[in-house]
């Protein structure tokens, strides 16, 4: 039943969207890389997984968009051979649907997310003023994986029996004078956990550096025995060049950012959540609008 309202609540949305003028269609092909590093072997200091994330943005027009973005290992100590295959992290279509009178702005994604995701994401988001926004996710999803070492190994999985429902509402406060904003979100998060998390993010012309806390469901610590119900850390998402969006029909770059987080009681399992975006950051916000770091010309 809630995939069938979730699914229907996409189409209402796409009957009542205004038609827009048509756009001039660009592809946007991108790279960055990622890090993932652990402490858990005397041999060495750390086990070291470094990847490629080649990605590809193709704008259709009337705010349709593709999303592409594989995964390509070239550093593998310790870590499973698994993790030195191939591997495609999304693929998935998306629509903004913007009601411009009634301050009401839509996201709809359909298709494979990251963290292993597949299935329908809806974003929303209502700017009230200029300094109170409201924002909201509702998602369902599954599990699937497609991977492959090039030679006769390889894995694709698509679970269709456990979809899990995700269910995100919070609120920002935007402090023109100082370019910070304060964020609230709490919900049902991508394990099925609950949790709240606030957080404070100061905005500087291409950098942003956030301290954020949680509060979740007792969870097992990565650190100690026991259980605990609190994290908390900082981030930090960085913008590289070029910063404006180039009106070409084919553009190449690198990555559009940089992004860390640190969190002193990170469990593996709490508050996880999906992307849909080959480039989704705390930063940028998920629908264009004239809001806040919306407002910024990168």
């Amino acid at each position: 039943m809630i995939k069938k309202l979730f699914f229907i609540s996409f189409f209402c949305l796409f009957a009542c969207n205004k038609v827009q003028a048509q756009e001039m269609p660009v592809a946007e092909f991108f790279c960055g890389a990622e890090l993932n590093y652990a402490d858990v072997n005397f041999t060495r200091l750390y086990n070291v997984l470094i990847n490629l994330t080649p990605g590809a943005k193709i704008n259709l027009g009337r705010d349709w968009q593709i999303g592409l973005q594989a995964q390509v290992p070239i550093v593998n100590e310790g870590y499973a051979e698994k993790d030195s295959w191939l591997r495609l992290s999304m693929a998935n279509v998306s629509k903004e649907l913007h009601f411009e009178s009634a301050r009401q702005h839509f996201k709809i994604t359909g298709g494979l997310f990251g963290k292993s995701r597949y299935g329908g994401d809806l974003r929303w988001m209502f700017p009230i003023n200029s300094w109170l926004l409201f924002n909201a996710q509702v998602g369902v999803t599954n599990s699937w994986v497609v991977s492959t070492d090039l030679s006769e190994c390889g894995e694709t999985y698509f679970d269709t029996e456990k979809w899990s429902l995700t269910s995100i509402l919070g609120g920002r406060i935007w402090l023109d004078k100082w370019a910070t904003e304060l964020r609230v979100n709490g919900g049902r998060y991508l394990n099925e956990d609950y949790g709240v998390e606030g957080e404070v993010m100061r905005h500087f012309k291409h950098c942003s550096v956030s301290l954020f806390a949680q509060y979740h469901e007792k969870a097992p610590s990565e650190y100690y025995k026991g259980t605990h119900r609190y994290g908390g850390g900082f981030r930090v998402v960085m913008m590289l060049p070029p910063y404006k969006k180039q009106k070409k029909a084919v553009v190449v770059r690198p990555a559009s950012n940089f992004r860390l987080t640190y969190n002193a009681q990170s469990d593996g399992f709490s508050m996880k959540k999906y992307t849909t975006d080959p480039e989704e950051n705390e930063r940028t916000y998920p629908i264009h609008i004239p809001w806040g770091t919306g407002n910024f010309n990168e």
